[in-house]
Formats: structure tokens, C-alpha cells, sequence
């Protein structure tokens, strides 16, 4: 239901009430006069005149003081509230027409303006001009209209993967492009990193070649922060094919400087947008991207353990029921570590808690290091650690295993307070989906029995679910 209707509802209903008021005011008035008058006849029946005059001299007091009351606490009020509800539904049918959306209406208005002078049959000499001018206007309103859904679509809050997967899929479809990247510049380095790329050759892209030089036209436009229609530029980004290429530079806060560029092999479609509505577009991508690492921020402080910032206990659990499902969807092996450092008690008992404390993050960096992005690592309890290795068989989580291991215990943590002759080792258990069991309690509790079998067996070494220790590291 409309505002207007509502408010077609609410009028009669609000003006019955205002009228029933005002008319039991004036029935309590005239009420009350008859009581009056018929107390002063009573009394002039009963009494003498002289006495009945002085009661009603009386009784008239009274009433006016009640009249005089009823006015100024009911029907005054009454009058003053069915003012201020004409005031208010007038400024609600103004507030209905202003909140108008204001980019349809113009462009029904161009259409309308369009179409008269098209129909014109004695048309002046500059009418085509006007015409062409319409046209534009109409094209570029379009253009806006087809932006703002696209930021709707985009600036939604959602992790910073998604997110950017969404910008690639929907602002190459929005800019008929056909191909796609986000490009993100280390301040440090002053080199570019391929966020994501989507189009024809997105999986060989490479952004290397941006690096070359600064006067690439790409980086200029970074630099200016503001969009750029290139065309003929050889760039190993990009097919030699599509000549045609957009930049479209945006800072993303506590990220850095970041950039979509996209090509085309015609351009037309890249021509035909207008500099105003790439700013908006841009505008959009960086509210969006902004955003999307805000959440990842904030979703990474409930899911992280604060001492490692490694994944916390209870992210890890969520992602390894995700990951063997995974594994059993599409039969790739998932392989889980299980990871215990050596004698940590002693650590805090002769050393400290906080030398403790700085041999978990020692061993959390180590792992980190050894690791791929796509790895799942996190402190699992304690001096725990447990680690998911997606599409990784046994054999090779083993060696994973044996390396991290073996870095540790050739490395001197002098630095964490311990002294020459101490060194940090840990001991591993390996399980692996869906060859050793398919669900996450079997998996755990096999990747456990690994682990204790490697610590039973001298520590410093990785254990294989139902085999003999097949790998040992010797301080």
C-alpha cells in the first residue's frame, strides 16, 4: 500500500475521531447548563425567591467557571490537534511528492521532450541538435540508472573475496568488457599484484609487466586517481587483441591503492559511457571494496586467536567440515595435521609464561611460512595447532609435515630468551580424507593417535596414520 493511501486511510478516520471529540465537549457543556437550570428551578419551587435568586446567582458562578474550564482543557485542545493533522497530512503529501524518485522522473521527462520533437512535423532548423542533445541526456540518465543498481549490488556487505569476485563478474557484464582484473600496488615496493582477473585469459594473467616502467599509462592514471580510456597499449596484462582498456583507479582504505582495469576488443561500449558516471562507478568500487575489508576486519577478530592470529578452535572446526565435504563432493584428498610442541610445560615453568607465550607465536610464523594461502591453520588448544591442507594426499602432507618440523629444530630462538643450547621442536600426527576415514570426528581422532604415537616415540618427528614413523629430525 502507497504512502498516499495510507494517508487516504488515515484522514477520514483521524477527522471522525477530532469531530467525536469536539461534539462530546459540547454535549458535556449543554449537559451541564441543563443541570444547572434545573437545580435553580428545583430551588425556586422549595425556597423563597430571595433565596432561590441567591442560589442561582450561585449555580450561574458555577457553571460559567465550568464552562470557562471545559474550554480551555477540552475543546481548545480539540480544535488546536485537528489543526495540527491538516498541517501534517499537507506536509506528508509534499514529503510523498519530493521523495519522488528523482532519476525516473527525468528521464520521463526526456522521453516526453524526445518524442514532441520527433513528432514535430515543421521542425526549425536546429530542432535535430536539440534532438541529439535529448538523446544524450537520455543515454547518459540511463547510464546513472545502470550504475546505481550495479552499487547496490556490489556495496553489499560481504567478505573481500566475494566481493571482488562480484565486481569482476558484474562490471565486466556492466562495461561489455572481455576481460576483467583488480590490480592492488605495494606502497612498499611500488609494484602491482593481481588481486583477481575474470575473461579469456585470466588464469595466465600476469601484472608483472606493469612494473616496467612509470610511464605506463596505467600507473599514471593511479597516480592522477582518476579514470583513464586507453587505447593501443601492448601489456602483458592483457590479449593484444583487445585494444581498447579502462582504468578505473580507487583507494581503499587500510588496503592501499587498487584499480579495476578492463579491455575490449571494439571499445564502443567504452566510448559511450559518460566521465560523470565512470566517477560514480568509481565512487561505487570503492565503498564496496572499503567495506568488504572492513568485514573481513572485524570477521577476523571473532574467528582468530589474538595470541598466534592464527584461526581460533572453533573456525577450524567449521572450515574442516566444509573442506571434507568438499573432498567427498569432488574426490580430492584433504589431508589434517595435528601439530604438538615438545615439553611446552618447561618452557613456561623455567623460562616464563611470556618466553611461553613467544614460542607460540615463533611456531605459529613458522607455520604460516611453510603453508599455502588456501591452507587452513589454527591454534587448536594450548600448544596445539591443527592444520587443514586441502587437496593434499598423505604422502604429501607428510613431507609438509617433515619440513616444518625440521625448520624448527635447526633454527636457535635466541631472540625468544632461551638460551644457545634450547632449541623449539614439535611432533606431528597425519590423517587423511576420504582414505582414512570421511568424517571429522574418525579424522580427529586418527590424526590424535598419530600424534601420540610420534611423541611416544621420541618427539621431534611425524607420524602417519596406520604406519611406523616414516619420518624423524635428530637435534
Amino acid at each position: 500500500m502507497s504512502m498516499a493511501d495510507r494517508q487516504h486511510e488515515r484522514r477520514p478516520n483521524g477527522r471522525l475521531q477530532q469531530r467525536t471529540g469536539i461534539s462530546l465537549a459540547l454535549k458535556a457543556t449543554a449537559l451541564l447548563a441543563g443541570v444547572f437550570l434545573g437545580l435553580f428551578l428545583t430551588a425556586t419551587l422549595l425556597v423563597d425567591l430571595r433565596s432561590a435568586t441567591q442560589l442561582g446567582a450561585v449555580l450561574l458562578a458555577a457553571f460559567l467557571i465550568l464552562a470557562v474550564f471545559f474550554d480551555l482543557r477540552v475543546r481548545r485542545p480539540l480544535r488546536e490537534m485537528a489543526a495540527r493533522s491538516r498541517r501534517r497530512l499537507g506536509s506528508e503529501a509534499c514529503d510523498e511528492a519530493r521523495g519522488r524518485d528523482e532519476i525516473q522522473e527525468l528521464n520521463r521527462m526526456i522521453d516526453g521532450l524526445v518524442t514532441a520533437f520527433t513528432a514535430a512535423e515543421d521542425r526549425a532548423e536546429g530542432d535535430h541538435v536539440i534532438r541529439e542533445d535529448l538523446e544524450h541526456m537520455r543515454t547518459i540518465n540511463r547510464q546513472l540508472m545502470e550504475i546505481a543498481t550495479l552499487g547496490k549490488e556490489i556495496a553489499a556487505m560481504l567478505p573481500y573475496r566475494e566481493t571482488v569476485e562480484r565486481i569482476l563478474s558484474h562490471g565486466r557484464r556492466f562495461l561489455h568488457a572481455d576481460f576483467a582484473a583488480l590490480l592492488l600496488l605495494d606502497a612498499e615496493t611500488a609494484t602491482f599484484s593481481l588481486e583477481d582477473a575474470e575473461g579469456v585469459t585470466s588464469q595466465a594473467s600476469s601484472a608483472d609487466c606493469l612494473a616496467c616502467t612509470e610511464e605506463c599509462p596505467v600507473r599514471r592514471s593511479i597516480a592522477a586517481g582518476r579514470h583513464a580510456r586507453i587505447r593501443g597499449h601492448a601489456c602483458a596484462l592483457i590479449p593484444h587483441t583487445m585494444q581498447h582498456l579502462l582504468v578505473l583507479p580507487v583507494s581503499v582504505e587500510d588496503v592501499g591503492e587498487m584499480a579495476l582495469t578492463a579491455a575490449s576488443t571494439d571499445g564502443e561500449r567504452l566510448a559511450l559511457l559518460s566521465d560523470d558516471g565512470l566517477e560514480t562507478l568509481r565512487s561505487h568500487l570503492q565503498t564496496a571494496l572499503t567495506n568488504a575489508h572492513k568485514h573481513d576486519a572485524v570477521r577476523r577478530q571473532i574467528v582468530t586467536d589474538h595470541l598466534t592470529r592464527l584461526y581460533n578452535r572453533r573456525h577450524f572446526m567449521r572450515r574442516a567440515n566444509e573442506e571434507i565435504a568438499r573432498s567427498l563432493r569432488y574426490q580430492e584428498p584433504l589431508s589434517i595435521l595435528m601439530i604438538d610442541i615438545d615439553h611446552f610445560k618447561e618452557f613456561n615453568d623455567t623460562y616464563g609464561h611470556a618466553t611461553g607465550d613467544r614460542v607460540l607465536q615463533t611456531v605459529a610464523r613458522t607455520l604460516l611460512k611453510a603453508l599455502r594461502t588456501s591452507d587452513i591453520c589454527a591454534r587448536y588448544g594450548g600448544e596445539e595447532f591443527g592444520v587443514l591442507l586441502p587437496s593434499t594426499p598423505g604422502e604429501s602432507a607428510r613431507f609438509v609435515a617433515e619440513r616444518v618440523c625440521r625448520t624448527l629444530s635447526e633454527t636457535r630462538h635466541t631472540d625468544l630468551g632461551l638460551p644457545a643450547d634450547v632449541n623449539v621442536t614439535i611432533s606431528l600426527g597425519v590423517a587423511t580424507c576420504p582414505s582414512d576415514a570421511t568424517d571429522l570426528e574418525s579424522l580427529l581422532d586418527l590424526v590424535d593417535k598419530a600424534l601420540y604415537r610420534a611423541k611416544a616415540d621420541g618427539r621431534n618427528q611425524v607420524a602417519v596414520h596406520k604406519s611406523a614413523v616414516v619420518g624423524q629430525v635428530r637435534n
